[in-house]
């Protein structure tokens, strides 16, 4: 009867990076509650309409502008599932398969700036931040964390997230482009308006969001 009675157990931050379904709110007991349900769906429901924005970009968009708005998709699609499975415990994707994928997707981007550099053809540094977001989500879905990088990283997507909103990242008329060669001819990324700052915006800080949030659950 006094089994029957006790509390279950939290499942330990163990079982819970080998698979982000396993979370649940009862786990935060471990630290403060920054993701009660009614923030996770306000995350989900702003990650959905960036996603949608971003779909748009991609279907219209053509060489370098497609690759990075993938990107970007990728990113959204994994950080729903995030929140989602902290709120549904959805165990159907392991977290494994993400670690992979976002290792792909880092090593191609880190392959496509070096022979970029190589060739002595510059590119936007908005390729940098991508290639962090890539290479935060690897972090992100693996099982053991240090705490000091782990702040690290909600300190710079916090930064990031400003500097979206106050619109001082535009790579337009040639700007913040890196690399040897004829920056002129460089292909911008953004697109200046505040639309776009602000699902940028929402991304990096849905990525500090988390990062703190699952920080606190160890």
């Amino acid at each position: 009867m006094d089994d029957a009675m006790s509390p279950s157990p939290a499942p330990s931050m163990d079982d819970m990076g080998h698979d982000m379904g396993t979370m649940d709110h009862s786990a935060m007991g471990m630290g403060p509650d920054i993701l009660p349900g009614w923030v996770t769906w306000l995350w989900l429901i702003a990650l959905a309409a960036v996603l949608v924005l971003h779909c748009a970009h991609l279907v219209r968009a053509g060489g370098q502008h497609r690759w990075f708005h993938g990107s970007h998709i990728l990113m959204l699609v994994s950080m729903l599932y995030m929140y989602a499975s902290m709120e549904f415990r959805w165990t159907w994707f392991p977290s494994q398969w993400w670690v992979v994928i976002f290792a792909v997707s880092t090593a191609a981007i880190v392959a496509w700036m070096a022979v970029r550099l190589v060739q002595r053809h510059p590119f936007s540094a908005l390729w940098i931040l991508a290639l962090i977001m890539q290479a935060s989500m690897i972090y992100m879905w693996l099982p053991d964390w240090l705490a000091a990088f782990t702040w690290l990283l909600v300190v710079y997507f916090l930064l990031e997230t400003i500097a979206w909103l106050i619109g001082i990242i535009n790579d337009s008329h040639g700007k913040l482009m890196v690399g040897p060669g004829d920056r002129a001819g460089a292909t911008s990324l953004a697109h200046p308006g505040l639309v776009s700052n602000v699902s940028m915006a929402i991304m990096a800080a849905s990525m500090a969001y988390m990062f703190a949030a699952m920080q606190f659950m160890r």
